[in-house]
């Protein structure tokens, strides 16, 4: 499984977070108690790998809403509860075994005094009473077949498992809905294993292999010869706790003077690694428990584990129903120096590129921050103790991932976004090119410009930006013109050659656009013509045709004579041409859809700021 989506309510400062995206890699990023901790232990308590204490259910839990809806335990206040969801894709292996189609939802449930419950949706009977027929006792398994009119076949024995074959063929055979339900051991089985990893100095060592080994001794028991051998067990130890148990029922039934006493014996074997001895030496020295070292080697060696953790765990499929493995940091930078930190960086992708793995990091730490995706990044942030993520998606614009970068920055103490992400900037003549370029590289490549590390900005003619530029330039910042075609060699532009010498610049700073002269060239007539007839239908009801706009494509600037024409044959017609190439840009579907041309500007720029970043100043600076 894996794990693609994350909600949570009730738990610390979660109150009511929805939908936290959660990628191959995820970096959880932050100020401090603004709920990043709490966001994977909740994750550790959906996978069953810790349990609710009294300190985790929220205040904001008090007077919610949900809490309403929930049976009373015989008090005049309803119990709380916590709730964390994860949404996971299925591999065709768990596809096939689960028998339903991905993404599948599964929950972890606790409600104050009745515990936790693990549950899924899916397809269960319409009656409610038919949805745990195994969690149900021998005496409510009679009355509920009475209610239903079913008796036990001729041959079955008055027993337990009678009654629940009976009650589940009658299950299979009634209206069914989609609904949340218990979850059945196979789907338990299916989830990915935890392995959570604390930066601090309580993380030891031994800790470190204790989760690792006992990760791998799970996964070896998911294969279907050893499962069935531990089933074996389970069946043969349950058997013989029955003369024990039945004994103890009998007890119970004399000194209670009930009627009926049921008491069945459940087994279930959870191998785990309870103790490993870690020691080590240096050349010449004598070998020391590493329990006794120092805390620089203890912590050398918990990270060169992190590191090699990846490689021992990564050896799923993608055809695979072993669950994979979710792997998790939390500050994983700890006491560590630079160089050390790039490591973890490294390992972090390198752990997330397994077929069944996926990574996620608490951290505030820049040095990691900046290492990933800015889609990878969620930032979380609170008010009055409740806790708020922001995360960018595939529908946010340009205007969204700067307010996204620039919050986090903020929220990290940084002046500014300067400081993330952006190594090379990009001027651009106006606003037609300032709003229409980013949604044009999001499109061809699937993830925001600023990921590829270019900042761009509008200069729209104004000498004070190429001062800017040149001032940029001199601090030995990288600084690229995105021009059209025709810029250097027009004066009536604004980034004619002229211009850009008296300011330090040359031809080879610009990356030029058009087909053959501008931006709005490069788009085929096939594509004007689309969007115009939906946008901007004619007033006399005929069609745009290509012929129209390849009939513009003669001397004189094309972007003006489209907008004329546009204006004049419809009511529709878009108020400026920055409004007309932005309509035109989310009328496109795929990065088919983008031009060659374009593409290739965009290929350039990104290597530009592949090489691009601060330098090192010369000392004749």
């Amino acid at each position: 499984m894996q794990l693609i989506g994350l909600s949570v309510s009730n738990f610390r400062s979660l109150a009511d977070v929805q939908d936290i995206p959660i990628r191959r890699q995820t970096i959880l990023a932050g100020h401090n108690d603004c709920g990043k901790t709490a966001t994977l232990d909740a994750l550790a308590f959906l996978l069953g790998e810790r349990d609710i204490q009294e300190s985790d259910i929220s205040r904001f839990a008090i007077g919610a809403a949900e809490r309403t809806a929930l049976p009373a335990l015989g008090d005049e206040e309803p119990p709380r509860t916590v709730t964390v969801e994860g949404r996971f894709e299925l591999s065709t292996g768990e596809a096939k075994l689960l028998n339903t189609s991905s993404p599948v939802r599964i929950r972890r449930r606790f409600v104050e005094g009745q515990g936790a419950r693990l549950e899924w949706e899916s397809l269960v009977p319409q009656c409610l009473e038919l949805r745990d027929v195994q969690g149900l006792k021998v005496s409510e398994l009679r009355d509920l077949a009475s209610s239903l009119g079913l008796n036990l076949r001729p041959g079955q024995t008055n027993v337990r498992a009678s009654w629940v074959e009976v009650l589940e063929e009658h299950a299979a055979l009634s209206p069914h809905v989609t609904d949340w339900a218990a979850a059945p051991p196979v789907v338990k089985d299916a989830l990915p294993q935890l392995l959570y990893f604390k930066g601090d100095s309580a993380e030891s060592p031994e800790a470190v292999v204790r989760s690792i080994l006992t990760a791998k001794l799970r996964e070896y028991t998911l294969d279907e010869t050893t499962r069935q051998k531990i089933t074996g067990l389970e069946d043969d130890f349950s058997k013989q706790l029955q003369e024990d148990a039945d004994q103890l029922r009998k007890l119970v039934l004399e000194r209670c003077a009930f009627d009926e006493f049921t008491l069945e014996p459940q087994i279930q074997f959870k191998p785990s690694v309870i103790s490993v001895a870690l020691a080590a030496s240096a050349s010449g020295q004598q070998t020391v428990p590493l329990s006794a070292a120092g805390a620089g080697r203890s912590r050398r060696v918990t990270l060169a584990l992190w590191e090699a953790s990846q490689q021992l765990l990564s050896e799923a499929t993608e055809d695979s129903a072993g669950g994979g493995v979710i792997i998790v940091y939390d500050e994983p930078d700890t006491h560590l120096d630079y160089d050390h930190q790039r490591r973890i960086m490294e390992m972090i992708k390198a752990s997330a590129s397994g077929a069944q793995s996926t990574v996620v990091v608490a951290t505030h730490s820049l040095n990691l921050i900046d290492g990933v995706d800015i889609q990878d990044i969620v930032h979380l942030n609170s008010r009055n103790g409740r806790a708020y993520i922001q995360s960018l998606t595939s529908n946010d614009t340009d205007a969204d991932t700067r307010r996204f970068l620039s919050n986090m920055a903020t929220s990290l103490g940084f002046r500014n976004s300067v400081l993330l992400h952006e190594r090379c900037f990009i001027a651009v003549e106006g606003a037609t090119e300032y709003a229409a370029l980013p949604a044009l590289f999001k499109l061809a490549f699937g993830y925001p410009i600023q990921s590829a590390g270019i900042a761009l900005w509008s200069c729209g003619g104004n000498d004070g930006a190429l001062n800017f530029a040149k001032f940029l330039k001199e601090h030995h910042r990288t600084v690229k013109f995105m021009v059209d075609a025709d810029s250097l060699k027009d004066k009536q532009k604004e980034f004619n050659i002229d211009r850009l010498k008296k300011q330090g610049f040359a031809e080879d700073d610009c990356l030029f656009i058009g087909n053959p002269h501008e931006l709005e060239d490069v788009f085929g007539n096939d594509q004007w013509a689309d969007t115009m007839n939906a946008l901007w239908p004619r007033g006399d009801e005929l069609q745009w045709k290509p012929e129209d706009v390849e009939a513009l494509r003669t001397e004189g600037k094309f972007s003006k004579k489209l907008h004329t024409l546009v204006r004049d044959h419809s009511s529709d017609a878009p108020r400026s041409k920055e409004e007309m190439v932005v309509a035109l840009t989310r009328r496109l579907r795929g990065p088919s859809d983008i031009p060659p041309s374009l593409i290739g500007v965009f290929d350039t720029a990104m290597k530009i700021a592949s090489d691009a970043g601060q330098r090192y100043w010369p000392e004749d600076d």
